[in-house]
């Protein structure tokens, strides 16, 4: 069966799993660049409104799969292909134009955490634990990564995350941030009803939304700025914005179809 199992059954929400139980969803140079086209896949489907990404097994991603890269160490062109296909993965979920909702349960560390980072929302089963140890490891944390965790849990936590390498648990994971909320249930569950409100609106405003949103905290607003006022001209030309004021006229749910 495949690393990374991409089912879109739902019709406008997919759900993408992880699927390397064994090592805890650990994932090694394939998995990686696998779960990147699984991102890629999903940008060219129109009907699609939003993406839960998760993991199998009762754990949501350990990271890197350190015995496979452990392979490639010590030969700089495979080491280089292995980290392209990191990057290319990181790069398919922040490129995405629709909201993506980590549902996490078990391990979330390292890459794992990195991976929840550029999800939009991160909802934790009680069971979850966060944590980023390169530091134990003799590495250092991404940049982008880094930059993600400060803007989620402030330059204190991020610190001492960075630092210690502990392990967080739900529970303080939430309360600094680093989860959106915690459940008790199939997280998976929680997460694609908690994508129901999102799906309901008008796929062009969320599409700008969240590009100035994500523009902000990355601090690049100028660099998109053209492209979201192509966005805003769109909305405010679509059949979307319309129906939007006709449904506010009859006082019923708007049916909007991203045209």
């Amino acid at each position: 069966m495949s690393d990374i199992i991409l089912d879109e059954s739902r019709g406008n929400l997919a759900v993408i799993t992880i699927n390397r139980p064994h090592r805890r969803n650990a994932l090694d140079g394939e998995a990686w660049r696998a779960l990147g086209d699984a991102f890629d896949t999903l940008a060219t489907r129109p009907a699609m409104r939003a993406v839960v990404l998760t993991g199998a097994g009762g754990h949501f991603c350990a990271g890197d799969d350190i015995h496979a890269f452990s392979k490639v160490r010590d030969d700089a062109t495979l080491r280089a292909l292995y980290w392209d296909g990191i990057m290319h993965c990181y790069a398919a979920i922040a490129r995405s134009k629709v909201p993506v909702i980590a549902a996490v349960h078990g391990a979330c560390v390292g890459g794992g955490c990195g991976l929840a980072l550029r999800s939009d929302f991160r909802l934790a089963h009680e069971s979850a634990r966060f944590g980023i140890p390169p530091a134990k490891l003799g590495l250092a944390y991404p940049v982008d990564s880094t930059r993600l965790l400060v803007a989620a849990v402030g330059i204190t936590t991020a610190k001492r995350m960075l630092y210690t390498g502990e392990i967080m648990g739900a529970s303080e994971a939430r309360a600094c941030g680093l989860a959106s909320t915690v459940v008790a249930g199939d997280v998976v569950e929680a997460a694609i009803e908690f994508a129901q409100p999102i799906i309901a609106n008008a796929p062009i405003s969320l599409a700008a939304s969240k590009l100035i949103c994500d523009a902000i905290a990355a601090d690049r607003v100028a660099e998109v700025a053209a492209q979201f006022d192509e966005l805003f001209r769109r909305a405010d030309a679509s059949e979307d914005c319309r129906e939007g004021a006709r449904a506010f006229a009859e006082k019923r749910p708007p049916r909007f179809t991203g045209r």
